[in-house]
């Protein structure tokens, strides 16, 4: 490909040659008949003739010089950081001291991992607090227990019903025999037969049979509905589920504590199930990442205040830069930035603006922002210096495509297509995005520059000149 391009370049400066060639033999044949021209002025723009024919035989094209829409890359300096959330101290929430260091600096963790095992005091009285917990809560079951078996006995035999029932058939019974031997006392008193003593003797004990009769249906009632709602009956065995219940979930909340404070589950099975006292707990990393601060030594006191590690997960990283106060409206969340740091000079990252910040340095006349990177090839590493090319917004720019402009004795050019060829213009420019530039003198609005084969109209340039 580049042995063609190289044939067509050649090809092409042999056809613009041979074209002024031809101009410059027309001209010696017209100087032999009038006096020698004066010589051109030097400070005049050189143009390139070039038929039409020579021009599409080197495929030269071009393009016209108008206001456009371009996106203006803004150019920043800023730094690789950890994203956000993604890096995170790791302590102790319990004092102690240190027993055992499970990981080293630069190794890589996942989320729960045990890191370091800590022995501690208050671990040993909170175990000591669980196996009293325990006790407690058996002893409730098995009160428990004895309650919903006197319970359930007598619901299916309801004993005070039973004896309620017996005591008002026997007062029944009694209250008739009562009646009965008054009813015959009576005749004999009223046949002057028996004596006012025996009369009222035995009208008493109706009127007392009577009150136990009437007692013992009261009873009665009471018992049968009393057996009717049962839910009175089980009020002790209520209690005795609720107390059951108040122990049992003291007991949960002294294991999730234990949890909470780095035991491993198995050593409080051990605990709950043989009452055995162990006193140490675990540092567990809480997010994955790679451990990238080490401060703690085994046989260290540590507390929750000390941080032992720092954890870094920079599968995803961001590059934050201050953007001058003037250029602010220039971004926008969502934008697109390239990225480039300098140990891979020849790479270019790209990544979105997630945070423009709210305030601006009161001295620096800067707001703070940040774009997100992805980082899971692991290029990225924390406070690297990085080059941020951000795209802006776009904006109405006299304009030409970069292909168009060239440099000749230090100085940027354009070829400008006019009727006597493709003359050389001096150009001054300013802002450029990836494919067009600003133009701010050397050329109007509506000129045709040469965009392809401009080289080629270089080459010539340099070869006449």
């Amino acid at each position: 490909m580049v042995k063609k391009n190289h044939q067509n370049l050649l090809l092409a400066a042999a056809l613009i040659s041979t074209a002024v060639a031809s101009s410059s033999c027309g001209s010696g044949t017209k100087s032999e008949t009038h006096p020698a021209a004066a010589h051109p002025d030097p400070n005049a723009p050189h143009v390139i003739k070039l038929t039409p024919e020579a021009a599409q035989q080197a495929d030269v094209q071009t393009d016209i010089v108008e206001t456009r829409p371009i996106s203006v890359p803004l150019h920043l300096t800023g730094r690789i950081e950890p994203d956000f959330g993604k890096e995170v101290d790791v302590s102790s929430r319990i004092s102690g001291k240190v027993t055992d260091l499970l990981v080293k600096p630069g190794q890589f963790v996942n989320n729960g991992q045990v890191m370091a095992i800590i022995d501690s005091r208050e671990i040993s009285e909170l175990e000591a607090e669980v196996i009293e917990a325990k006790s407690k809560y058996d002893i409730a079951r098995a009160h428990e227990e004895r309650e919903r078996q006197i319970y359930e006995e007598l619901i299916a035999r309801p004993k005070s019903l039973i004896e309620a029932k017996s005591t008002f058939r026997r007062a029944k019974v009694q209250k008739e025999l009562s009646e009965s031997e008054f009813r015959r006392v009576e005749g004999l008193y009223k046949e002057k037969i028996s004596s006012q003593k025996d009369y009222v003797a035995a009208q008493a004990k109706v009127a007392e049979d009577t009150a136990d009769y009437d007692q013992a249906l009261l009873d009665l009632q009471r018992e049968t509905e009393l057996y009717k709602n049962r839910s009175l009956l089980k009020r002790d065995y209520q209690l005795a589920v609720a107390e059951t219940q108040r122990d049992k979930q003291h007991l949960n909340t002294l294991r999730q504590r234990l949890e909470f404070l780095g035991a491993d589950k198995q050593q409080i099975n051990d605990l709950i199930k043989e009452g055995k006292i162990v006193g140490t707990t675990r540092v567990l990393a809480p997010e994955t990442g790679v451990v990238s601060h080490f401060e703690v030594a085994v046989g260290e006191s540590i507390h929750p205040d000390k941080s032992l590690f720092k954890i870094t997960d920079l599968s995803t990283v961001i590059v934050s830069a201050d953007l001058p106060e003037a250029d602010l409206q220039r971004v926008k969340l969502g934008n697109t930035v390239k990225v480039k740091v300098s140990s891979y000079p020849d790479k270019i990252f790209t990544g979105v603006i997630s945070f423009i910040s709210e305030h601006v340095h009161p001295d620096s006349r800067t707001v703070s922002i940040r774009a997100r990177l992805d980082n899971r090839d692991k290029k990225f590493r924390t406070n690297m210096f990085a080059e941020i090319d951000l795209e802006g917004q776009k904006q109405n720019l006299l304009a030409l495509p970069k292909q168009a402009l060239q440099e000749h004795a230090g100085q940027k050019i354009v070829f400008v297509l006019t009727k006597d060829g493709f003359e050389e213009r001096k150009v001054k420019v300013g802002r450029e995005s990836e494919d067009f530039v600003e133009i701010l003198s050397g050329v109007e609005q509506g000129e045709k520059v040469a965009t392809q084969g401009s080289l080629m109209l270089k080459t010539e340039l340099t070869y006449q000149h």
